[in-house]
């Protein structure tokens, strides 16, 4: 009997080594793994970045527009693949804000340059300097990562990859203190500090008069549907910043809370959302519109087309733009939830409608018929209507809208009513 416990115990001491031994052996597998893909993430991206050095470099000494299109297009085509090499690396914890900026500025500076002629050399030199620099800093990092036996401490990887916590620089592996260490060196070039995508695109804001805390209560309450009046408001946040609001919790007893936020500028309803459970689907799309549509009249929005809608968890969200003489004005538009169980409204977004209020020129100096001869002939036309849509630089213009059939698939074409330039065009999956 001693002798069978004997045996039974070096089993489980056998079979606990050979667990061990091949647990060692799996995390270094993956640890390799991890290191090569970081390592050809790393060396790609300093292959990409020595690539728009050069194509920056034949774009400032270019006179041919063939030659001038051409690098702008391989410029575009090695921002992207810069920027996935980037996504690939564990940059979790680190702000290379610059570098992702200096792509961003890269890539919207060689749109801006095919499309004005490439008259924008100051610009691009000033670009060309500052990925010189990035260039030459990843290939130096890249000939140093080329020495090392190992990118990736196991230890320091489990802390800031797995777990993410932060960690001091000293404390970072070598990959990522060589990009924190470039990244900081982009310090040196004056206007390296370029606005975010975020920023560059950031539409206008809702504005009028400053309101008080009774006042984004009475607003929110009035805004509830008839259903929900017997909720009681309490201002429960303020926010500051460039869209200052309050947000408002209206609760009642056994019910879920609907929060709405008002803005401290016009006293405008932003959103509200109600986020009870929608269980059932007893419904119709057309009864769920009627409803989004009588929500709307009964709280004065202006006459609006319906433009998309979408069933989601028993919830249809249905989306609307402002429909003004006749024209469609999708930068202001709205959005309404409405649960297919009741028909309760339990959702809506209104920022975009109330920040791009304005007065607008409507008046096309092209007619439809003008406008129709920029479409490609092989493209058949099923409809046409004006439309005011916004271009890549967030600036409001008033197009043409051509629904058109390609072959099998189906396009929304803008064309500029103004001067007949293409502006956009959508597939329509």
């Amino acid at each position: 009997m001693g002798r069978l416990k004997t045996f039974g115990a070096w089993v489980l001491v056998f079979g606990l080594l050979l667990f061990g031994i091949s647990q060692y052996y799996l995390n270094q597998t993956y640890r390799m793994q991890l290191e090569a893909g970081y390592q050809r993430a790393f060396r790609e991206l300093a292959i990409h970045v020595a690539g728009l050095e050069t194509e920056l470099s034949k774009l400032l000494v270019s006179s041919s527009p063939k030659l001038q299109l051409e690098s702008a297009a391989n410029i575009l085509r090695l921002v992207y693949a810069s920027q996935a090499n980037l996504g690939q690396l564990p940059i979790n914890s680190l702000n290379l804000t610059r570098t992702e900026n200096l792509l961003a500025e890269i890539q919207a500076a060689a749109v801006n340059a095919a499309q004005s002629g490439f008259k924008l050399e100051d610009k691009l030199t000033n670009l060309y300097q500052q990925v010189q620099y990035l260039n030459g800093e990843l290939q130096t990092q890249l000939a140093l990562g080329e020495r090392r036996t190992s990118w990736v401490d196991w230890r320091r990887y489990v802390q800031t990859s797995i777990s993410r916590a932060v960690v001091e620089p000293d404390e970072r592996y070598p990959l990522m203190q060589a990009l924190v260490m470039i990244e900081d060196g982009m310090e040196r070039f004056v206007d390296s500090n370029f606005p975010s995508e975020l920023g560059r695109l950031q539409g206008p804001l809702p504005t009028g008069d400053p309101i008080a805390e009774a006042e984004a209560k009475a607003a929110a309450e009035a805004f509830l549907p008839e259903a929900e009046i017997k909720r009681e408001a309490a201002v429960t946040n303020q926010t500051e910043g460039p869209l200052p609001t309050f947000t408002v919790t209206m609760t009642a007893a056994d019910q879920s809370p609907v929060i709405i936020e008002v803005s401290k500028l016009g006293g405008h309803v932003l959103w509200m959302t109600n986020p009870r459970i929608v269980e059932s689907n007893r419904l119709g799309k057309d009864e769920m519109v009627e409803k989004a549509e009588a929500f709307l009249n009964e709280r004065g929005f202006p006459k609006l087309e319906l433009i998309e809608t979408d069933l989601r968890l028993n919830r249809l969200m249905c989306s609307y733009a402002l429909l003004e003489d006749g024209v469609v004005i999708y930068p202001q538009h709205l959005k309404v939830q409405v649960a297919a169980d009741n028909g309760e409204i339990v959702g809506f977004q209104g920022s975009a409608y109330h920040s791009f209020k304005n007065t607008r020129d409507l008046i096309p100096k092209l007619t439809a018929a003008e406008a129709q001869q920029f479409i490609k002939e092989s493209a058949e036309i099923i409809s046409q209507r004006l439309a005011v849509i916004l271009d890549s630089n967030f600036n409001e213009v008033l197009t043409y809208e051509f629904r058109v059939n390609h072959g099998s698939d189906q396009f929304l074409i803008y064309i500029n009513a103004a001067d007949g330039a293409e502006v956009k065009i959508t597939r329509i999956e």
